[in-house]
């Protein structure tokens, strides 16, 4: 992960998603950090936020055998060391294909607040909002 690319974040976090790693998941994230997963709940703290992850991703979870993509559509920043990533969480078809958007079930904005506090870019603040048609 580049250090000046606060982006770069979404490639690791799309590699643990996707290898079912909640720990190197986790460990994208700040030291106290607040995040909206992709039901709609608010979850605060690593330590809440491992087990949740430990859930979804581990043996009989819903994710374990998700796989996904995220499209960084834009970064702002808001300070030299505060930076906010929007990107499209797509997911992958068993060859590596992107899903079709109208079937897609875990397509969503995923927004991130990162900041650096002298080390790596980590997600401080997190929303995975699942995009809904008509």
């Amino acid at each position: 992960m580049a250090a000046n690319d606060p982006s770069a974040l979404l490639g690791a976090y799309e590699h643990a998603f996707n290898t079912n790693d909640a720990r190197a998941m986790n460990d994208l994230f700040a030291d106290e950090p607040v995040f909206v997963n992709f039901g709609g709940q608010l979850v605060h703290g690593k330590a809440d936020l491992y087990r949740a992850q430990e859930f979804v991703f581990g043996p009989g979870g819903p994710l374990e055998h998700v796989r996904v993509r995220y499209l960084v559509l834009s970064t702002i920043f808001l300070s030299t060391d505060v930076a906010v990533v929007h990107s499209r969480q797509r997911s992958l078809a068993a060859d590596g294909a992107l899903v079709e958007t109208d079937t897609d079930p875990m397509e969503a904005m995923f927004t991130v607040v990162l900041t650096m506090n002298g080390g790596p870019w980590r997600i401080r603040v997190g929303q995975n909002t699942p995009v809904t048609r008509p």
